[in-house]
Protein backbone atom coordinates (compact mmCIF):
# COMPACT_ATOMS: atom_id res chain seq x y z
CA UNK A 1 0.00 0.00 0.00
CA UNK A 2 1.53 3.60 -0.97
CA UNK A 3 2.82 4.44 1.96
CA UNK A 4 2.60 8.83 0.69
CA UNK A 5 -1.09 8.62 1.59
CA UNK A 6 -0.78 7.71 5.54
CA UNK A 7 0.61 11.05 6.67
CA UNK A 8 -0.43 14.05 5.79
CA UNK A 9 -0.01 18.23 6.79
CA UNK A 10 -2.19 20.16 8.28
CA UNK A 11 -4.66 22.07 5.35
CA UNK A 12 -3.29 25.41 6.83
CA UNK A 13 0.30 24.24 6.73
CA UNK A 14 2.59 24.62 3.55
CA UNK A 15 4.47 21.76 4.05
CA UNK A 16 7.76 23.53 1.97
CA UNK A 17 8.15 25.97 4.60
CA UNK A 18 9.11 23.39 7.27
CA UNK A 19 12.32 22.45 7.68
CA UNK A 20 14.23 21.66 11.08
CA UNK A 21 17.26 19.68 12.06
CA UNK A 22 16.39 17.43 14.57
CA UNK A 23 12.75 15.43 15.65
CA UNK A 24 12.33 13.79 18.76
CA UNK A 25 9.75 10.64 19.01
CA UNK A 26 7.76 9.72 22.20
CA UNK A 27 5.77 7.52 20.24
CA UNK A 28 4.54 4.36 22.75
CA UNK A 29 5.47 0.65 23.06
CA UNK A 30 5.71 -1.54 26.17
CA UNK A 31 5.21 1.24 28.71
CA UNK A 32 5.64 4.96 29.92
CA UNK A 33 7.68 4.18 33.26
CA UNK A 34 7.53 7.12 35.76
CA UNK A 35 5.34 8.55 32.76
CA UNK A 36 8.54 10.00 31.44
CA UNK A 37 7.27 10.56 27.53
CA UNK A 38 3.80 12.12 28.95
CA UNK A 39 5.41 14.47 31.08
CA UNK A 40 8.24 15.59 28.30
CA UNK A 41 5.39 15.66 26.21
CA UNK A 42 2.95 17.86 28.24
CA UNK A 43 6.23 20.00 29.55
CA UNK A 44 7.19 20.64 25.69
CA UNK A 45 3.83 21.72 24.51
CA UNK A 46 2.76 23.90 27.14
CA UNK A 47 6.10 25.52 28.35
CA UNK A 48 7.65 26.80 24.52
CA UNK A 49 5.84 27.90 21.17
CA UNK A 50 4.28 24.85 19.29
CA UNK A 51 1.80 23.97 16.59
CA UNK A 52 0.58 20.48 14.94
CA UNK A 53 1.49 20.54 11.55
CA UNK A 54 0.84 16.84 10.09
CA UNK A 55 -0.55 13.45 11.51
CA UNK A 56 -1.18 10.07 10.47
CA UNK A 57 -4.14 8.32 9.29
CA UNK A 58 -5.30 6.24 12.28
CA UNK A 59 -8.20 4.73 11.32
CA UNK A 60 -5.69 2.48 9.33
CA UNK A 61 -3.30 1.89 12.08
CA UNK A 62 -4.60 1.99 15.64
CA UNK A 63 -7.00 -1.26 17.20
CA UNK A 64 -9.45 0.68 18.15
CA UNK A 65 -11.48 -2.70 19.83
CA UNK A 66 -8.16 -3.58 21.22
CA UNK A 67 -6.50 -0.51 23.26
CA UNK A 68 -10.37 1.13 23.58
CA UNK A 69 -10.12 5.09 23.75
CA UNK A 70 -11.82 6.27 27.16
CA UNK A 71 -15.38 8.50 26.74
CA UNK A 72 -17.04 10.01 29.52
CA UNK A 73 -20.36 8.67 30.36
CA UNK A 74 -22.42 11.67 32.11
CA UNK A 75 -25.77 10.96 33.42
CA UNK A 76 -27.79 10.40 30.25
CA UNK A 77 -25.32 11.44 27.56
CA UNK A 78 -21.62 10.82 26.34
CA UNK A 79 -19.03 13.42 26.13
CA UNK A 80 -15.02 14.04 26.19
CA UNK A 81 -14.40 10.89 23.56
CA UNK A 82 -10.67 11.28 23.94
CA UNK A 83 -9.42 10.56 19.76
CA UNK A 84 -5.83 8.96 19.35
CA UNK A 85 -3.61 10.15 17.53
CA UNK A 86 -0.10 10.27 16.15
CA UNK A 87 0.56 14.26 15.50
CA UNK A 88 3.68 15.77 14.29
CA UNK A 89 4.18 19.09 16.37
CA UNK A 90 6.81 22.11 15.23
CA UNK A 91 8.14 23.73 18.77
CA UNK A 92 10.59 26.53 19.00
CA UNK A 93 13.19 26.14 21.53
CA UNK A 94 13.86 29.15 23.62
CA UNK A 95 17.09 30.27 21.98
CA UNK A 96 14.63 29.97 18.68
CA UNK A 97 15.75 26.68 17.05
CA UNK A 98 12.89 24.93 15.79
CA UNK A 99 12.62 21.02 15.96
CA UNK A 100 9.96 18.36 15.38
CA UNK A 101 8.37 16.80 18.01
CA UNK A 102 6.04 13.02 16.86
CA UNK A 103 3.63 12.28 20.16
CA UNK A 104 1.07 9.39 20.28
CA UNK A 105 0.45 5.96 20.87
CA UNK A 106 2.63 2.93 19.45
CA UNK A 107 0.72 1.90 15.50
CA UNK A 108 -1.11 -1.23 15.79
CA UNK A 109 -0.96 -2.19 12.36
CA UNK A 110 1.06 -1.60 9.26
CA UNK A 111 4.32 -1.32 10.74
CA UNK A 112 6.19 -1.39 7.56
CA UNK A 113 3.90 1.35 5.65
CA UNK A 114 4.05 3.57 8.61
CA UNK A 115 7.70 3.46 8.79
CA UNK A 116 8.55 3.92 5.14
CA UNK A 117 5.63 7.14 5.35
CA UNK A 118 7.70 8.60 8.57
CA UNK A 119 10.77 8.05 6.29
CA UNK A 120 9.70 10.05 3.44
CA UNK A 121 8.64 12.52 5.93
CA UNK A 122 11.99 12.75 7.43
CA UNK A 123 13.26 13.48 4.20
CA UNK A 124 10.85 16.00 2.80
CA UNK A 125 11.63 17.99 5.74
CA UNK A 126 15.43 18.22 6.05
CA UNK A 127 15.41 16.31 9.44
CA UNK A 128 19.21 15.96 9.93
CA UNK A 129 18.58 13.69 13.18
CA UNK A 130 15.79 11.50 15.23
CA UNK A 131 15.79 11.06 18.82
CA UNK A 132 14.07 8.58 20.34
CA UNK A 133 12.48 9.07 23.85
CA UNK A 134 11.98 6.14 26.11
CA UNK A 135 12.01 5.06 29.83
CA UNK A 136 11.74 1.84 31.14
CA UNK A 137 12.04 0.09 34.84
CA UNK A 138 15.28 -1.20 36.31
CA UNK A 139 17.01 -2.24 39.24
CA UNK A 140 18.17 1.36 39.78
CA UNK A 141 18.30 3.68 43.24
CA UNK A 142 16.31 6.93 42.90
CA UNK A 143 19.12 8.14 45.15
CA UNK A 144 22.34 8.39 42.26
CA UNK A 145 21.99 9.82 38.71
CA UNK A 146 19.30 8.05 36.42
CA UNK A 147 21.52 6.04 33.74
CA UNK A 148 20.51 6.72 30.13
CA UNK A 149 21.42 4.49 27.97
CA UNK A 150 21.73 4.98 24.02
CA UNK A 151 20.88 2.63 20.80
CA UNK A 152 21.12 2.96 17.14
CA UNK A 153 21.08 1.73 13.71
CA UNK A 154 24.49 2.82 13.69
CA UNK A 155 26.13 3.05 16.77
CA UNK A 156 28.80 5.42 14.83
CA UNK A 157 26.42 8.27 15.17
CA UNK A 158 25.87 8.03 18.97
CA UNK A 159 27.93 11.32 20.77
CA UNK A 160 27.85 9.82 24.16
CA UNK A 161 28.96 6.10 24.25
CA UNK A 162 26.14 4.66 27.11
CA UNK A 163 25.25 1.50 25.89
CA UNK A 164 23.21 -1.67 27.20
CA UNK A 165 25.53 -3.74 29.20
CA UNK A 166 25.33 -7.10 27.50
CA UNK A 167 23.26 -8.76 24.10
CA UNK A 168 19.31 -9.83 25.01
CA UNK A 169 16.57 -10.20 22.92
CA UNK A 170 13.06 -9.26 23.09
CA UNK A 171 9.93 -8.59 21.85
CA UNK A 172 10.36 -5.34 19.13
CA UNK A 173 8.46 -1.99 19.85
CA UNK A 174 7.48 -0.19 16.71
CA UNK A 175 10.22 2.36 17.64
CA UNK A 176 12.89 -0.36 17.46
CA UNK A 177 11.89 -0.86 13.81
CA UNK A 178 11.79 2.37 13.10
CA UNK A 179 15.42 3.00 13.95
CA UNK A 180 16.42 0.37 11.82
CA UNK A 181 14.55 1.32 8.45
CA UNK A 182 15.89 4.96 8.71
CA UNK A 183 19.26 3.72 9.95
CA UNK A 184 19.22 1.87 6.45
CA UNK A 185 18.27 4.44 4.61
CA UNK A 186 21.21 6.36 5.78
CA UNK A 187 19.40 8.73 8.38
CA UNK A 188 21.34 9.53 11.58
CA UNK A 189 18.93 8.17 14.63
CA UNK A 190 19.63 7.89 18.46
CA UNK A 191 17.65 6.11 21.05
CA UNK A 192 18.17 7.31 24.47
CA UNK A 193 16.77 4.95 27.39
CA UNK A 194 16.47 6.66 30.88
CA UNK A 195 16.15 3.70 33.66
CA UNK A 196 13.75 4.43 36.33
CA UNK A 197 13.88 2.72 39.31
CA UNK A 198 11.44 0.07 39.66
CA UNK A 199 9.89 0.86 42.77
CA UNK A 200 8.70 4.52 41.00
CA UNK A 201 7.68 2.89 37.74
CA UNK A 202 4.17 3.07 38.41
CA UNK A 203 4.05 7.23 39.52
CA UNK A 204 4.82 10.26 38.26
CA UNK A 205 8.60 11.20 38.56
CA UNK A 206 9.94 14.14 36.64
CA UNK A 207 13.50 13.33 37.48
CA UNK A 208 13.36 10.67 34.51
CA UNK A 209 12.00 13.24 32.05
CA UNK A 210 14.92 15.56 33.51
CA UNK A 211 17.42 13.18 32.51
CA UNK A 212 16.06 12.79 29.39
CA UNK A 213 16.13 15.99 27.99
CA UNK A 214 19.84 16.58 29.18
CA UNK A 215 20.96 13.22 27.20
CA UNK A 216 18.58 14.96 24.20
CA UNK A 217 21.61 17.84 24.56
CA UNK A 218 24.38 15.43 24.74
CA UNK A 219 23.31 14.17 21.65
CA UNK A 220 22.91 17.22 19.58
CA UNK A 221 19.66 18.20 19.94
CA UNK A 222 18.16 21.53 21.03
CA UNK A 223 19.15 23.04 24.34
CA UNK A 224 15.49 22.67 26.26
CA UNK A 225 14.48 24.06 29.66
CA UNK A 226 14.25 22.12 32.55
CA UNK A 227 13.05 24.55 35.21
CA UNK A 228 9.59 23.72 35.53
CA UNK A 229 10.41 20.15 35.62
CA UNK A 230 12.75 20.67 38.42
CA UNK A 231 10.04 22.98 40.46
CA UNK A 232 7.68 19.67 40.08
CA UNK A 233 10.30 17.58 40.39
CA UNK A 234 11.34 18.79 44.52
CA UNK A 235 8.00 18.27 46.52
CA UNK A 236 7.99 14.84 45.39
CA UNK A 237 11.64 13.97 45.64
CA UNK A 238 10.81 14.63 48.87
CA UNK A 239 7.82 12.83 49.67
CA UNK A 240 9.62 9.68 48.55
CA UNK A 241 12.50 10.46 50.69
CA UNK A 242 10.02 10.52 53.74
CA UNK A 243 8.16 7.15 52.54
CA UNK A 244 11.97 5.23 52.24
CA UNK A 245 12.85 6.77 55.49
CA UNK A 246 9.47 5.41 57.23
CA UNK A 247 10.39 1.94 56.24
CA UNK A 248 12.36 -0.45 57.09
CA UNK A 249 11.64 -2.57 54.02
CA UNK A 250 12.47 -0.09 51.61
CA UNK A 251 15.52 1.19 52.89
CA UNK A 252 16.80 -2.29 52.90
CA UNK A 253 15.45 -2.69 48.80
CA UNK A 254 17.36 0.86 48.12
CA UNK A 255 20.45 0.24 50.01
CA UNK A 256 20.63 -3.01 47.81
CA UNK A 257 20.29 -0.97 44.68
CA UNK A 258 22.88 1.94 45.83
CA UNK A 259 25.41 -1.00 46.42
CA UNK A 260 25.22 -2.52 42.86
CA UNK A 261 25.06 1.05 41.39
CA UNK A 262 28.06 1.86 43.56
CA UNK A 263 30.22 -1.55 42.16
CA UNK A 264 29.18 -1.02 38.57
CA UNK A 265 30.44 2.86 38.93
CA UNK A 266 33.51 1.88 40.64
CA UNK A 267 34.35 -1.22 39.36
CA UNK A 268 33.92 -1.05 35.67
CA UNK A 269 31.84 -3.66 33.57
CA UNK A 270 32.88 -7.14 36.39
CA UNK A 271 29.73 -6.24 38.26
CA UNK A 272 27.73 -5.24 35.49
CA UNK A 273 24.43 -7.60 35.53
CA UNK A 274 24.66 -9.84 32.39
CA UNK A 275 22.42 -9.58 29.08
CA UNK A 276 20.25 -12.49 30.27
CA UNK A 277 19.94 -10.99 33.57
CA UNK A 278 18.56 -7.70 32.31
CA UNK A 279 16.09 -9.60 29.55
CA UNK A 280 15.00 -11.28 32.61
CA UNK A 281 13.94 -8.16 34.24
CA UNK A 282 12.66 -7.47 30.99
CA UNK A 283 10.75 -9.91 29.96
CA UNK A 284 9.46 -10.41 33.55
CA UNK A 285 8.13 -6.65 33.15
CA UNK A 286 6.47 -6.83 29.81
CA UNK A 287 4.33 -10.22 30.85
CA UNK A 288 2.90 -8.04 33.64
CA UNK A 289 4.43 -9.44 36.47
CA UNK A 290 4.86 -6.97 39.42
CA UNK A 291 8.21 -5.46 39.33
CA UNK A 292 8.32 -4.12 42.71
CA UNK A 293 10.79 -5.77 45.15
CA UNK A 294 9.63 -5.95 48.60
CA UNK A 295 7.47 -3.28 50.40
CA UNK A 296 5.17 -0.89 48.98
CA UNK A 297 5.99 1.59 46.25
CA UNK A 298 6.60 5.13 47.29
CA UNK A 299 3.46 6.64 45.92
CA UNK A 300 4.70 10.09 45.62
CA UNK A 301 2.20 13.30 45.87
CA UNK A 302 0.37 11.92 42.71
CA UNK A 303 0.15 8.21 42.66
CA UNK A 304 -3.16 8.14 43.45
CA UNK A 305 -4.36 8.55 40.20
CA UNK A 306 -2.91 7.41 36.51
CA UNK A 307 0.17 9.65 35.92
CA UNK A 308 -0.03 9.28 32.27
CA UNK A 309 -3.81 9.52 32.57
CA UNK A 310 -5.25 7.39 29.69
CA UNK A 311 -1.98 6.98 28.35
CA UNK A 312 -0.77 3.98 30.72
CA UNK A 313 -0.89 0.20 29.34
CA UNK A 314 -2.33 -2.29 30.92
CA UNK A 315 0.07 -4.64 29.80
CA UNK A 316 1.08 -6.38 26.42
CA UNK A 317 -1.48 -9.23 26.84
CA UNK A 318 -4.50 -7.40 28.00
CA UNK A 319 -6.46 -4.17 26.40
CA UNK A 320 -4.30 -0.76 26.57
CA UNK A 321 -5.71 2.49 26.47
CA UNK A 322 -4.30 4.86 24.00
CA UNK A 323 -1.33 6.90 25.10
CA UNK A 324 2.41 6.95 24.76
CA UNK A 325 4.01 3.63 26.61
CA UNK A 326 7.80 3.65 27.01
CA UNK A 327 9.65 1.41 24.13
CA UNK A 328 12.33 -0.79 25.23
CA UNK A 329 16.16 -0.69 23.69
CA UNK A 330 16.53 -2.95 20.73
Amino acid sequence: MDPTTLFSYERHVDSRSLNARVLLVTLGAFSDAAAAQATIDDHLLNTLPSRVVGRLDMDQIYDYAGRRPEVTLELDHFQDYETPQILLHEVTSPDGETFFLLTGPEPSFQWERVASALKIMVEQLGIERTLMLQSFPAPVPHTRELPVTRFAGDPDVISVRRPMPGVFRLRAPFTAMLTLRLAEAGHAVVGLVVHVPQYLSDVLYPDAAIELLKAVREEQGPDLPTGALETQAAPIRESIAAQVGASPQLQELVRGFEQQYDRMITDGRSHVPTGDDIAAEVEKYLAGLDSESGGDAPSGPDASADPSGPDSPSGPDGPEDPGKDGPQPA
